[in-house]
């Protein structure tokens, strides 16, 4: 009888692990997924770089109106010019329009000189960003009638609703 259980016990135990079949199939699986997720996040950062030259931009034209209002229309430092404020960015390329020196691989937008009731405020994306971005050219323009619009030479999929596509740019 001893010589059965034994038998027994050596079919029951069972080996715990993975097989080859099992982990190839969880391989492929996050191949297949990393195929997908890898494409969609460089369009988000791509939407999200885009966004954020926009919005730095967007922040000039309160400046802009300032100036006009008070007649400042030359962009200087000195009393009666115009001090747009600029923050260096590192998705912007340009360089200051006061003289002030900025930081290494930092760019400001420009905007046009003297002011007009149809300034715009331009931006060339720098090369620290989406490949698909990199060099393209933003536009913020005014209107003679005071209002704004935003267009840019990015692909209209990496755009916010706030600005259209132009090719022209």
């Amino acid at each position: 009888m001893t010589t059965s259980k034994t038998t027994q016990n050596r079919h029951s135990s069972t080996q715990s692990g993975f097989t080859l079949i099992e982990l190839m199939i969880v391989v492929a699986i996050i191949g297949v997924l990393a195929a997908i997720a890898i494409p969609q996040y460089q369009i988000y950062v791509g939407k999200t770089q885009a966004s954020r030259v926009i919005n730095e931009l967007g922040y000039l034209r309160l400046t802009v109106e300032e100036c006009l209002q008070t007649g400042a229309i030359v962009i200087g430092l000195d009393e009666k010019e115009c001090d747009p404020r600029a923050s260096a960015s590192n998705l912007i390329v340009g360089g200051s329009q006061v003289g002030v020196i900025l930081p290494s691989n930092m760019g400001v937008a420009q905007i046009t000189n003297p002011l007009t009731v149809t300034t715009s405020i331009t931006a060339i994306v720098s090369d620290q960003v989406n490949p698909k971005l990199a060099g393209k050219d933003i536009e913020w323009l005014r209107t003679s009638n005071g209002s704004w619009s935003c267009s840019s030479n990015i692909e209209a999929l990496y755009l916010p609703n706030s600005c259209s596509y132009n090719a022209n740019l």
